[in-house]
């Protein structure tokens, strides 16, 4: 009898998958909100909350095999007492253990309760790094578990994307908590001909072998069903929004053969306006937009660009088309600083061509927002760009022909609803939908993600745009790197400084703009933002030049004012996190420092690249890490050698040991937890096929298939895309 069922005898509340979290022994409050930053809300949640990577501990060696630097797990016996090395109460609790092949001294700091819990003669496990001190060697904080057999022992050890408070330990011990609550609950998504031609585990025992796994055999068999289960869920998805949507009808953006002097001269006013010739794929995405627009059936495209590659532009021009025919358009943004930069790249464009354009975002005035609104329900604004504030139910539109969404993944089908719904004319039941993205998807997975849609790609980068120089030092505090720094100040030019956490607190961690970074990364020294503003003030540049810092956690109007002074050139330096990873455009920036560049996946890295060299002036990446690690120095290199993102979104993959199953940074995606955008086309055309054999065939088996999809998407999707 299962756990539940005992529970359920015994008159005890029975937990679902769809729970908060906070039901689960162990989550309080406060535990709960950092879940949260999470996004781990519910049971389910927690489950499909995976592992990064994972340690192999699984190699035992012995105390003779010790390297310095390296790490090592081997079964040995304590020696010696446990006793301090010292007379001070911080002193380190030592004692030395020995396995016949060589004795080691362990040393503990902040432990004292290891005094009364080891004894001499006890037999014990131990995984932990090497170092040296004086001419011994040492091992210093280690995992140190009482046992004289490996047997039972969890030496597959999962990494998890962490927040402050929150560590890979806990994450396990309540995902494993929560299994033996719900295992019976997790319905069987996938057909039994593909379970047993892909040799698929069952449903339940993949989030055993993925948060608990005997081997990394086990944890990539776990994985590997997850992803199938998700892009499962994702197709159906797609094809349930689509299908139940009916005969869509758009208004089409009526571009005649003739097109009127008037709206030929706003046209070319636009276009005059760019300052640059657009690429040949600028114009190749916008002869397909164009074509889209002109049909009675929605458009449903999405346009792939490297970072730098104009398509803010596209979208733009997309816009204006819409506009000039008398239709209105939506540009949607994730965050508001990044709303702010289209809109002003919009109102430059724009300028003189009659278009008016309108910035919604949750901070607007009151009566700012009740003017906008107006003029948008009487289509005097028709092209309207802002955040979620223009979802609002009480924005209404006179004429909504065009929603173009930047990065998807923040506004799901329910939020495009909401969008058809605050038309005036009920007459027409949809819109043509844009999306753009910085990810370069493979077509078949693009096609579970997001839908039969028709792609645009835009590798080219604009005309005059100098390559970006990208060098490594081997420092984050090197004299060169100030005096380089003044240089680039007294020239008038601007620079960013990125950092991985906000200040050396451990609450500062700025995590939820890091999703590259796991707990191992979490150790040793770090450059923090604030630690990095004090050394500029130490140096004297920040005394000489306005130096402002930007991280998440600010308020919202005070982060679009640092950013409002940095691009007006008031502010000559900006020390900021990840933050600025997306959409910033200042032209004049040329110089960006990335410190402890290491802790970055190479994807990150290049996006933050991609904020400088916007103009036409010779621009600088400096990338600055004190480690020397091989797969360090190894990034670092491609960084340098390499500018192409699509090129550098499959290195990063190359880079990552057999343990790292999880690990690829995942720009605009839906919450993909195991589905991987590089390496797993081959489950995408088995989810597709399966996908269209339960729409198409029906019968008992496909019935029941999509009532447990059903469930599972409801869990784990309604928040984004609705409800199927």
């Amino acid at each position: 009898m299962s756990l539940q069922c005992l529970l359920q005898k015994e008159g005890c509340q029975v937990i679902t998958l769809g729970d908060s979290v906070g039901v689960l022994y162990g989550i309080g409050e406060e535990t709960k909100k950092r879940l949260e930053r999470l996004e781990i809300f519910t049971v389910y949640d927690l489950l499909s909350f995976l592992p990064v990577r994972y340690n192999d501990w699984s190699a035992v060696k012995n105390i003779c095999d010790c390297e310095e630097g390296k790490e090592i797990s081997f079964l040995a016996k304590l020696t010696t007492m446990p006793a301090r090395k010292g007379i001070k109460r911080t002193a380190p609790v030592a004692f030395y253990v020995s396995d016949g092949t060589g004795r080691i001294e362990i040393s503990f700091f902040n432990a004292p309760y290891l005094i009364s819990k080891f004894t001499r003669g006890d037999s014990v496990f131990v995984h932990g790094t090497v170092t040296s001190y004086g001419n011994k060697y040492q091992i210093v904080n280690p995992y140190m578990e009482k046992t004289d057999t490996t047997e039972g022992l969890s030496l597959i050890r999962p990494v998890y994307r962490q927040t402050a408070g929150i560590t890979s330990l806990q994450l396990k011990k309540w995902a494993k908590t929560a299994l033996g609550l719900v295992s019976e609950q997790i319905r069987d998504m996938i057909p039994r001909e593909i379970k047993e031609k892909e040799g698929l585990c069952e449903a339940a025992e993949a989030y055993r072998f993925v948060h608990d796994p005997k081997s990394l055999e086990e944890a990539a068999r776990g994985r590997r069903r997850i992803a199938y289960e998700e892009l499962i869920m994702l197709g159906i998805g797609m094809k349930h929004f689509m299908h139940n949507e009916g005969p869509e009808e758009v208004a089409p953006v009526v571009v005649p053969k003739k097109i009127p002097a008037e709206a030929a001269g706003r046209w070319k006013t636009v276009l005059g306006n760019l300052g640059f010739e657009l690429t040949d794929d600028q114009k190749a995405a916008l002869r397909d937009i164009q074509a889209d627009l002109m049909n009675s059936k929605p458009m449903n495209r999405l346009v792939q660009g490297d970072v730098g590659s104009g398509k803010t532009a596209v979208a733009v021009l997309a816009m204006a088309m819409t506009a000039i025919m008398g239709k209105q358009a939506v540009l949607l943004a994730p965050t508001s600083v990044l709303a702010k930069q289209h809109y002003d790249s919009a109102t430059n464009l724009l300028k003189g061509s009659g278009i008016n354009v309108a910035l919604l975002l949750g901070k607007t005035k009151a009566s700012l927002k009740r003017e906008i609104k107006e003029m948008t329900k009487n289509n005097e604004s028709s092209v309207i760009i802002g955040t979620h504030a223009v979802l609002s139910d009480d924005v209404k539109f006179s004429d909504l022909a065009l929603v173009i969404a930047d990065e998807q993944h923040r506004f799901g089908v329910k939020q495009r609803e909401k969008l058809l719904v605050s038309r005036e004319d009920e007459e027409i039941n949809s819109v043509h939908n844009l999306v753009m993205t910085a990810t370069p998807i493979p077509r078949t997975l693009a096609m579970v993600i997001y839908g039969d849609m028709d792609t645009s790609v835009i590798k080219q980068k604009p005309a005059g745009r100098k390559e970006i120089k990208t060098n490594f030092l081997p420092s984050t505090d090197s004299p060169d790197l100030y005096r380089a720094m003044r240089a680039k100040l007294e020239a008038g030019e601007q620079i960013y400084i990125v950092c991985s956490r906000i200040d050396d607190d451990s609450e500062g961690w700025a995590w939820d703009e890091i999703t590259d970074m796991d707990e191992e990364s979490a150790g040793g020294t770090f450059v923090s933002v604030k630690t990095m503003y004090k050394r500029l003030e130490d140096s004297g540049l920040s005394g000489d030049f306005k130096t402002e810092m930007l991280y998440g956690s600010m308020k919202e109007k005070d982060k679009l004012d640092v950013m409002e002074r940095f691009l007006s050139g008031e502010t000559k330096i900006l020390v900021s996190t990840t933050v600025i990873e997306v959409g910033v455009n200042n032209p004049n920036a040329t110089m960006m420092i990335i410190m402890d560049a290491d802790r970055f996946g190479l994807s990150t890295l290049h996006q933050l690249r991609g904020r400088i060299g916007r103009g036409d002036k010779q621009s600088y990446c400096i990338l600055a890490s004190d480690k020397r690690t091989e797969v360090a120095l190894t990034r670092m290199k491609l960084m340098c050698e390499c500018s192409d993102g699509f090129e550098l979104a499959g290195k990063d993959l190359e880079l990552r040991g057999p343990g790292d199953f999880f690990g690829t940074r995942q720009h605009g995606i839906p919450q993909l937890r195991a589905a991987n955008l590089f390496t797993d086309s081959d489950i995408a055309r088995t989810a597709c096929d399966c996908v269209n054999r339960i729409f198409e065939e029906g019968g008992e088996e496909a019935q029941k298939l999509y009532e447990n999809i059903k469930y599972m998407f409801d869990l784990r999707f309604k928040d984004k895309m609705g409800t199927l």
